[in-house]
């Protein structure tokens, strides 16, 4: 994976703001549906890295806009 050298030189916290946005604008484009099935897959799943938390923040908070019931509440 390539990763930028802007990331390089940012703060964390800045870095997961971005990141963190980059995957809500993902996630908004999906049906409900669509977001059902991750949901689904999500809580199955064990891994753990910051990135991942990054995704399930924005996963949380696009399931908390549609109102789609989540294992995280």
């Amino acid at each position: 994976m390539k990763i930028s050298k802007f990331f390089i030189r940012v703060k964390p916290a800045v870095y997961a703001q971005c990141a963190i946005r980059k995957y809500r604008r993902r996630l908004r484009r999906m049906t409900d549906d669509e977001l059902k099935v991750i949901i689904a897959r999500e809580r199955v799943c064990k891994g753990w890295t910051s990135e991942r938390s990054y995704y399930l923040a924005a996963l949380r908070y696009e399931c908390k806009v549609r109102r789609l019931a989540y294992c995280w509440e």
